[in-house]
């Protein structure tokens, strides 16, 4: 037991945001991305699944979970961030609950900020609105049953749904289409599946020139492993998708998983993983390699 709790510690993951430097175009063309990371000295936290919400002269307002060590759970945080530099200037967390927290994800209603976060832990979805003088994130209510994760809400095709993968395989091959009933719940109406683990949502669908498009992750290796960026098209059966490119992490140490891409106001950003404790870590994946 010992021994699996001290595995455990070594192999533990730490994330982190950055921001990508090439123009959409690029982006969508597949050219090699080329990113500035955040810089900060939190050593006992990190930051993932970044969502924009503002983007100014000088600073750049993100969501994030926020892993915090001494709670071994995820919390929701907004981060201010020096434009310039690429430093983190304040960390505020708006919400923490008992159970772990992730994927902020933002519906803007006018002058409202609204964000649901995944909280499958918790017990389904729940849709909060940001106040921004505390900041925090209040007056949550629930929209789903469904233990989904990493869900995404849209109108891009004429109507109220969500797109998600759900408890108990939120890394595999199906991704459900949640509609909204007369409660103001949603519920399942269709699946779409994938012949690989790429069904999971790695950040806000888009369209842009006529065009749609879905970050995905691909999890077959394991969870969050690359980014698998797909064009959407609607046809008479349903939704096409159409994988136009794949990335894993181009950091030139956290290489193990590359798993959200977002952009507001022309910044885009996304995130990625390594070891906290590289070195051992690296150590142990080079036997596990080696007689495995």
């Amino acid at each position: 037991m010992r021994f699996i709790e001290l595995y455990r510690s070594i192999m533990q993951g730490v994330w982190n945001i950055g921001f990508v430097e090439n123009t959409l175009d690029e982006v969508i063309g597949g050219e090699p991305l080329k990113i500035r990371w955040l810089n900060h000295n939190c050593k006992d936290r990190w930051f993932a699944d970044p969502f924009i919400l503002d983007v100014t002269d000088d600073k750049i307002y993100v969501l994030v979970e926020e892993y915090y060590y001494p709670h071994k759970r995820g919390r929701l945080a907004m981060l201010t961030i020096d434009k310039a530099s690429n430093s983190l200037l304040k960390v505020d967390t708006i919400l923490e609950l008992d159970s772990h927290l992730s994927f902020p994800a933002i519906i803007r209603r006018g002058d409202k900020i609204l964000v649901y976060p995944e909280n499958f832990k918790g017990g389904g979805l729940k849709l909060y609105e940001l106040d921004l003088e505390k900041p925090a994130l209040v007056k949550g209510k629930p929209i789903s049953d469904a233990l989904l994760t990493d869900a995404v809400y849209t109108e891009l095709f004429g109507k109220k749904q969500i797109y998600s993968t759900e408890m108990p395989t939120p890394n595999g091959s199906t991704l459900g289409v949640y509609e909204v009933n007369e409660a103001g719940i949603y519920t399942k109406v269709k699946e779409y599946h994938f012949p690989e683990n790429i069904a999971r949502n790695a950040g806000d669908w888009f369209e842009y020139k006529g065009k749609i498009y879905r970050p995905a992750q691909e999890c077959n290796v394991e969870y969050g492993h690359a980014i698998s960026f797909q064009q959407v098209e609607e046809s008479s059966e349903g939704l096409v998708f159409k994988e136009l490119w794949r990335k894993s992490s181009p950091h030139p140490t956290m290489k193990v998983a590359f798993h959200t891409f977002n952009m507001y106001k022309g910044v885009m950003v996304v995130d990625c993983r390594g070891y906290r404790y590289r070195v051992p870590a690296g150590i142990i994946n080079f036997f596990r390699r080696l007689f495995l």
